[in-house]
């Protein structure tokens, strides 16, 4: 099963500095905004633009939080077979850190998507009952049915693929069954402004967001991850812990695709200064599938961990080398919107887990395997400069951002959204054909 990971959520929460017990960093919008920075973009079969801005327009002076570096895309979604009742969303924010697409109901309510349904449950006389989900992050969470949907990335289709609808109807009769509640800190995400943007494209490593653990149903020692729960329901407590099998899981949506499915290709600009006021990048599906995907000859490639019996720290995640120690929870994402580690050479802001120092500071790591440190070793160079300037402008994509990383006792590296910018980063989807072994990331500076 994927870790719980600071993903889009801890994007959204980003005054917590990961750790969730912080004051907020006022964002007063006195300088000048920044410039727009944008690669070329032109339209292929196997690409899609995603940009980084000020986020949906519901989100308004509501959202009370930055809405700091958080990569959005478009995502068009039909009912199942029926490729022309569709929505177009805006801003659903793209996350490698996640598999799955979650989108809020509100969004798709016109479309009749139909729900996923558990046979394995059924009552005779009765219509089978459906999957609700409970899929939390380092801190908060979302709750939900799941539906089927076809679901259009740039020209790239993901047909029927099981995705989760949030919840986000105050009335809704099946509410956030206590379990899931505690799972996400008592933080389930329900609307545009909670979660700062209109759903969640996860487009991990992997092609299913359970896997085995749900397969078996045993979800001893943590948190209940599917629900079988009546057509009918009037209240989480006629919903049961359930078993899914694989094929009625959320997939991944490029894993779902016919073709350029075994990966992707994020290509972001770098971001200068005190920041931009909008970034626009690309983001191309498939590794070796076309011209426009190829991995050079040679490139080193880091391999996330697999062995998750023998070594749960690494599983799914490469090791950084820093400040001259190994640390095994270390992982790239574009959910989570900082650089967040412990230095504490480094001055943090008042009040604040964010960093802060005089001038921006020069830091280096390594990050090799997961499962074997300091295999395929690569030296990463990167600055911290201060958070207090940079919300004290109006920008929203920041490239030397960083915080304490305090979610947990272990040790972690989360290596956000600014070490994307301005590089070209490969993310293999492992066991898809094609995917040159894998799970796997690499990249090159542009």
């Amino acid at each position: 099963m994927r870790r719980l990971l600071a993903l889009g959520l801890l994007a959204l929460l980003s005054a917590c500095g990961g750790g969730g017990n912080s004051s907020v960093t006022t964002i007063n919008g006195v300088l000048a905004a920044g410039p727009v920075i944008a690669t070329d973009f032109v339209q292929q079969a196997n690409n899609l633009r995603v940009v980084s801005d000020s986020g949906p327009a519901e989100l308004g002076s509501a959202f009370s939080f930055p809405v700091a570096n958080v990569l959005y895309a478009d995502v068009t979604v039909c009912e199942p077979g029926v490729r022309t009742n569709c929505v177009k969303i805006d801003h659903v924010q793209v996350d490698t850190g996640s598999v799955g697409l979650r989108v809020l109901a509100s969004k798709v309510k016109g479309l009749g998507l139909p729900q996923v349904p558990l046979d394995l449950y059924a009552v005779a006389g009765k219509p089978n009952p459906v999957a609700y989900e409970c899929y939390p992050f380092v801190i908060g969470g979302l709750w939900g049915p799941n539906a089927v949907a076809d679901v259009q990335l740039g020209q790239q289709w993901a047909g029927a693929l099981p995705i989760q609808l949030i919840q986000d109807d105050p009335a809704a009769l099946v509410g956030v069954p206590a379990d899931c509640a505690a799972a996400a800190n008592g933080q389930v995400l329900s609307s545009v402004t909670q979660l700062g943007s209109n759903g969640i494209l996860g487009i991990g490593s992997v092609m299913l967001d359970c896997g085995l653990i749900c397969q078996s149903g045993d979800y001893t020692g943590t948190y209940v991850q599917y629900y079988s729960c009546p057509v009918d329901a009037t209240s989480s407590a006629q919903c049961q812990p359930a078993k899914v099998d694989a094929a009625h899981q959320v997939f991944n949506p490029v894993a779902k695709f016919d073709s350029d499915n075994n990966g992707v290709i994020l290509s972001l600009p770098k971001v200068p200064g005190l920041g931009a006021s909008k970034v626009s990048g690309e983001l191309i599906f498939g590794i070796n599938t076309r011209s426009n995907n190829q991995l050079a000859p040679g490139q080193t490639r880091v391999n996330l961990g697999v062995q998750w019996a023998t070594n749960p720290d690494s599983y799914l995640n490469v090791t950084t080398r820093f400040n001259g120690v190994n640390i095994a929870n270390s992982y790239l994402d574009t959910g989570t919107n900082a650089l967040f580690f412990t230095d504490a050479s480094l001055n943090l802001c008042s009040g604040s887990t964010w960093y802060c120092p005089g001038a921006s500071s020069a830091r280096s790591a390594v990050i090799s395997d997961g499962d074997l440190p300091g295999t395929n070793p690569i030296t990463v160079s990167f600055a911290v400069s201060s958070a207090d300037a940079y919300f004290s402008t109006s920008n929203v994509a920041y490239g030397e951002l960083a915080g304490v990383h305090e979610v947990s006792a272990k040790p972690s590296f989360a290596w956000g959204l600014p070490f994307f910018f301005g590089k070209r980063v490969y993310l293999s989807i492992w066991q898809q054909a094609g995917a040159i072994d894998g799970p796997w990331y690499a990249w090159s500076l542009l």
